[in-house]
């Protein structure tokens, strides 16, 4: 909206007296008192905003209403029909021409006049202008100019709800020649309901040929004030035109004979010092309240994220056990496959004993019965066994890993069901909002982790990866075969070239000395063989185990991360939203200690 100088009157006789002194005389602390609220209510505002409170919000309007009744010391409002002389009246009393006059209605909106370096206006709406003016009497006086009131009943309802709510004093303006029509009747009902004071100027006083037919109006006009108001208003007889005319020309008795100096004495003795002191007192308390609320809505959020950190904490320390419990945990299954091949192992030391002796020659020339022999008497079921037990492993990690997440969605409900159980108040409301968006986004992340996990697709990955793993070790080569059945391979294979290399040693002619040495070599051979595939085992498996550890591990963490964020900045905030806060309400004490001085 674009702003303009207010239209200024050269042949004016009254543009530019200044002799017009304040309405009521105001110290400068008072004057100190004003600018520190305003900047104080200013700031509170701020900090509504930084926490997130709604602009819409109670608290927010609170705050723009008692800024507004800050716009000045004492605020006034001008009512009446449109040919009344509000206008008038107005730059009268501010011995200034801050409002155009004319005969026809120069006022089509409300207006709300307060001092300022220039002569300004700015349209904020159809509705409401903003004038500011350098004129003296505007440093103590907030004024609101009106449309006629027929105008006002039909749609000004900012006036009403606004304005009036917050006046000091109602100045009812009346024509002398028109008084108290029916608009005026109906309009000052409607400012009965905010119980505010009212004075009324019958302007044009000088339109009247004699003070008979004057005091007849006057009376006219408090007897129907009366009957609406249900009590008697002052009523001044003005000439408002008349009054700039005696005050630009020095003329103290013209001035006396227009009215005015009346009207300002009850103006300075409505609007005394003790009221001041209240006006200003009110919008500290306003601003208190607001304060105090916010104060509230601070711990109980601190309180919310406190509790927040501290399960994620559990969180953080239930994972770190989780980890150590499946690295112990998983050894117990590593020890199973162990076990199987340790027996494995003593079945072969046993197997050497019995076949590799001077009474076995026969049968060791005999290949593939030695082997079949082996087979029966020392892999056994082996490989089932193996299988069994990598099996069992697999089982395991997946239940512990579905285990985490089932904690997050018993985290995510508690901490939710904490949330809806606090009261946060609307000065929360981007919190609350954030803080739920987030656990909601979490309770599905962790929900959907489960919805999605197939056991026995997970299963067959996790065992792929197992023996992949192991295969990594460069002791299993047997592709297209299974865990077990790819170490029983290997098994049999070294055990067949130990015993093929002792048969041989006996068909060769060795004697009863040498034959002994040699069984005791197969079997040391045997063992170191097997416990380099049981060491590989146990790398390979126990490598793989870890890696799904720390990938189970890394997703929960992606899940709660931006949770964990969010508490972390959120207490930040708070932290520095309180300290702020400290240092509004030290600078709320020392301006209502100063309030109590004027």
């Amino acid at each position: 909206m674009e702003s303009r100088n207010t239209e200024s009157r050269d042949e004016d006789p009254g543009q530019g007296a200044g002799t017009a002194q304040s309405v009521v005389p105001v110290s400068d602390e008072a004057r100190s008192a004003l600018r520190r609220e305003r900047a104080l209510v200013a700031d509170l505002q701020a900090l509504l905003a930084k926490s997130g409170a709604d602009a819409g919000g109670e608290a927010i309007v609170t705050l723009k209403d008692a800024l507004r009744g800050l716009d000045g010391f004492f605020l006034l409002v001008v009512v009446g029909e449109f040919n009344a002389g509000k206008s008038s009246l107005v730059n009268a009393l501010l011995g200034a021409t801050v409002m155009p006059e004319g005969v026809t209605p120069t006022t089509d909106r409300v207006t709300l006049v307060t001092h300022g370096d220039e002569a300004r206006r700015e349209e904020r709406s159809t509705e409401l202008s903003y004038v500011t003016h350098p004129a003296a009497r505007l440093e103590d006086l907030a004024l609101v100019d009106t449309p006629g009131t027929n105008a006002v009943i039909a749609r000004h309802q900012e006036l009403t709800e606004r304005f009036v709510p917050r006046a000091d004093l109602v100045l009812f303006v009346t024509s002398a020649d028109r008084p108290y029509t029916q608009s005026e009747r109906t309009f000052l009902a409607l400012i009965e309901g905010w119980g505010k004071p009212v004075a009324i100027v019958v302007n044009k006083a000088d339109l009247l040929e004699s003070d008979a037919e004057l005091g007849q109006v006057i009376e006219y006009v408090r007897t129907n004030a009366r009957d609406t108001l249900g009590y008697a208003p002052p009523v001044f007889p003005v000439s408002a035109r008349a009054a700039r005319r005696a005050r630009a020309a020095g003329d103290d008795d013209a001035l006396a004979a227009s009215g005015l100096p009346e009207l300002e004495a009850h103006l300075e003795e409505t609007l005394d010092t003790s009221k001041l002191r209240l006006k200003l007192s009110n919008p500290l308390g306003v601003a208190r309240h607001v304060a105090d609320d916010l104060a509230r809505a601070i711990d109980t959020q601190r309180g919310l994220l406190e509790e927040d950190r501290r399960t994620l904490e559990e969180v953080d320390r239930q994972q770190s056990q989780w980890r150590k419990d499946v690295r112990r945990e998983g050894q117990s299954y590593l020890d199973r496959v162990k076990t199987v091949l340790l027996e494995v192992e003593r079945r072969g030391e046993v197997f050497f004993d019995d076949m590799i002796r001077l009474s076995r020659l026969a049968t060791l020339v005999r290949t593939e019965k030695v082997r079949a022999a082996f087979e029966e008497r020392v892999l056994k079921d082996a490989d089932a066994q193996i299988d069994t037990a990598v099996a069992a492993l697999v089982d395991w990690l997946l239940e512990r890993t579905m285990q985490q997440w089932e904690d997050v969605v018993g985290f995510v409900n508690e901490r939710r069901s904490a949330g809806e159980e606090r009261v946060i108040g609307e000065v929360g409301g981007r919190f609350q909002y954030d803080r739920q968006a987030l656990i909601r986004a979490l309770s599905e992340r962790a929900e959907g982790a489960l919805e999605r996990f197939d056991r026995k697709d997970e299963s067959r990955r996790l065992a792929e990866a197992l023996q992949a793993s192991v295969m990594q070790t460069g002791l299993l080569q047997v592709g297209g075969l299974g865990l077990g059945a790819a170490t029983v391979a290997l098994v049999s294979s070294v055990a067949w070239d130990i015993t093929g290399i002792a048969a041989g040693l006996t068909v060769m002619g060795v004697g009863l000395l040498v034959l002994p040495r040699r069984r005791a070599q197969a079997k040391r051979q045997l063992h170191a063989q097997m416990q380099e595939l049981r060491d590989g085992l146990e790398s390979g498996l126990g490598r793989q185990v870890e890696e799904e550890t720390e990938r189970a591990a890394e997703r929960l963490s992606r899940a709660i991360e931006p949770y964990t964020r969010f508490v972390r900045t959120e207490l930040d905030r708070l932290e520095e939203l309180q300290s702020e806060l400290d240092a509004w309400r030290t600078e709320h004490a020392e301006i209502a200690a100063l309030v109590e001085r004027i």
